[in-house]
């Protein structure tokens, strides 16, 4: 995303620190540190990372102590709030040492092993304010399409505890975030993403509907190919191959090769059931059917998205597409019952 701009003062500034004493390198007397030393040495480093690696730029220090280094001006009629939403690529790093430890750039994660496969890779979706106070702040100085550097110390990261990110930012940890400001979208993101899922499903000849009676939030569906097979009713035990991707096209999850996903429709107390779009759009189908499911994010991962392993698999407030083949469909426990008291 950057050019590289660490090269000239790097192992310079680490021959300084350890001449210092107490390196960074060493851990012998960390025990014996008080905090306000431990502050005082991370400050010290920190100034001396700034003077050897951005002496040449033009840094602007605001009050709090945050070191904003413009690369690219954006669009500053269009600057991010505190609590509004945006969209970025960034790359977070402990300062001295550049270790990256939070990224949602698949190239980066995979060059400085710390990849995921349950990660969500690609443009960032997230409240400002969600990260450490320094990326916060400074992203409220970028317009949208903008690029800067944030480099902030432990007063505005994550404190004397540290944090478990991609990989542990230590206590007393500085930061670096490079970041690129895709797009700022506002407080209101419900309506965002609403406005997002009728672009979507208008852009798709042939959209269909069903609403949701628990919630009336409607559901758009497509079939892409008709069968006259068994229908799917409730407690239908169903196997669904399927592949499920954002609307830009990014994949998130999908059945392996003869090996489609079964569960019982409209049992959602099963520790395997699938999300509540999924019960809906697939009473809409028959058996041997394809076809689309356009999931409003309310029936799908709703405000808070998904988790796999620390790292954000589904975005808060994302609607989903699933493609879907209908490949079983066996009668439920319901139809038995009734047909037993025929």
């Amino acid at each position: 995303m950057f050019k590289e701009i660490m090269k000239q003062g790097y192992i310079h500034v680490l021959l300084v620190m350890l001449v210092l004493g107490g390196g960074f390198l060493s851990t012998g007397c960390e025990d014996e540190m008080t905090p306000e030393e431990k502050k005082a040495r991370e400050q010290r480093y920190f100034d001396l990372y700034m003077a050897s690696n951005f002496g040449d730029y033009d840094v602007e220090e605001t009050e709090s102590g945050l070191r904003y280094i413009e690369i690219a001006p954006g669009n500053m009629d269009s600057v991010p709030a505190r609590e509004d939403w945006i969209k970025l690529n960034y790359v977070g790093y402990l300062i001295p040492g550049e270790e990256v430890v939070d990224t949602y750039l698949k190239h980066v994660a995979i060059d400085h092993g710390i990849y995921s496969n349950g990660a969500m890779y690609g443009p960032f979706k997230m409240m400002n304010g969600f990260k450490a106070e320094g990326l916060t702040e400074g992203l409220t100085k970028m317009g949208a399409r903008g690029k800067a550097i944030l480099c902030f110390t432990s007063d505005l990261g994550f404190g004397e505890q540290g944090v478990q990110l991609m990989q542990t930012v230590p206590s007393y940890a500085s930061m670096k975030y490079e970041v690129e400001l895709l797009e700022v979208i506002g407080e209101d993101i419900e309506t965002y993403e609403h406005n997002n899922l009728l672009r979507y499903k208008d852009s798709i000849p042939g959209v269909l509907s069903v609403t949701d009676s628990a919630t009336e939030v409607v559901l758009y569906y497509v079939k892409d190919k008709k069968t006259i097979g068994n229908p799917v009713a409730a407690d239908s035990v169903v196997q669904i191959a399927y592949k499920g991707y954002l609307f830009d096209g990014r994949v998130f999850d999908q059945s392996e090769e003869g090996s489609p996903y079964e569960f019982t429709v409209d049992d959602t107390n099963a520790d395997e059931s699938p999300i509540a779009g999924w019960h809906l759009g697939v009473k809409q189908f028959l058996e041997g059917e394809e076809g689309r499911l356009i999931i409003p994010y309310e029936l799908a991962y709703g405000e808070y998205g998904r988790l796999s392993n620390n790292y954000v698999a589904i975005p808060p407030y994302e609607n989903l597409v699933f493609e879907i083949k209908v490949v079983s469909v066996e009668s439920g426990e319901s139809d038995t019952d009734s047909d037993e008291n025929l």
